[in-house]
Parts: C-alpha cells; structure tokens; sequence
C-alpha cells in the first residue's frame, strides 16, 4: 500500500489460486471495491497497530518496535520500523483503514510480503521482479 492517496496502491484480488490484480489510489476507492468483493479476509501490506507503549506516531517515546518487528530481527529480515519517517503516513493510513474494514466487519490482517519472500528464499532479479 502507498503511504498517501496520491500514489498507486496495489490491489489484489485471490479466487480459487487465479489473481486478479488493478491499482487504486483513494482510501473511498479502496473500500468500495473491497465492499464489492466482500471477501473473507483483507490482507493490508502496512504496519496495522503501534508497538506497546505507543500511543500515537507523534509521541517521542523511544518506543520502535512491535513485537513482530522483534521476531524479523531475529529472523534476519531488514523492514522498516513503524515511526521511521516516511513509515508514519503508510503507518497511519493502514490502522485508519483497518479500523473502517473492521467496523464492517471484515476479518483484516498485516502483511508484509516482502518478509514472505525472505523467509521462502525467493530471490530478486537484478531488475528488481522476484523469481
């Protein structure tokens, strides 16, 4: 997901192992197609929740981590912390969104498909597609 309506964000659509893939710029637009779809679960590729202790982006708590940022360290896997710069707006703009899924009562999770590939041992082409 973008940080900010102005850019693309992906979306992807799974049925029966077939993706459907389109790109969506407005947090209305996002919704009204997941509203479409009604699916079973919505997987947002953005920090979903503050790390504890957090209460919003704008406190200066020295607080970074969640405890899932905790476990890719141990993992070796690189991501950037959620009170990183530009990770604020993508950070806000993905709990914004949650809550409004989850208030319509879809079941909403993180992702972080970059971490899938690092753990699955896909590798980057030198073009950047993964392979």
């Amino acid at each position: 997901m973008a940080g900010v309506e102005s850019r693309p964000t992906g979306l992807c659509i799974l049925r029966d192992m077939q993706a459907e893939t389109s790109l969506v710029y407005a947090d209305g637009e996002i919704l009204t197609k997941i509203r479409e779809i009604n699916p079973r679960v919505v997987a947002i590729d953005a920090p979903l929740i503050l790390p504890p202790g957090l209460n919003s982006l704008e406190e200066r708590t020295g607080v970074h981590l969640r405890e899932s940022d905790r476990e890719l360290l141990r993992r070796g896997i690189k991501f950037f912390p959620v009170t990183l710069g530009p990770m604020r707006k993508l950070t806000e703009r993905g709990i914004s969104l949650k809550k409004i899924l989850k208030a319509h009562n879809f079941v909403v999770i993180e992702a972080y498909p970059r971490g899938a590939q690092d753990v699955l041992g896909f590798l980057e082409s030198k073009k950047g597609s993964t392979i």
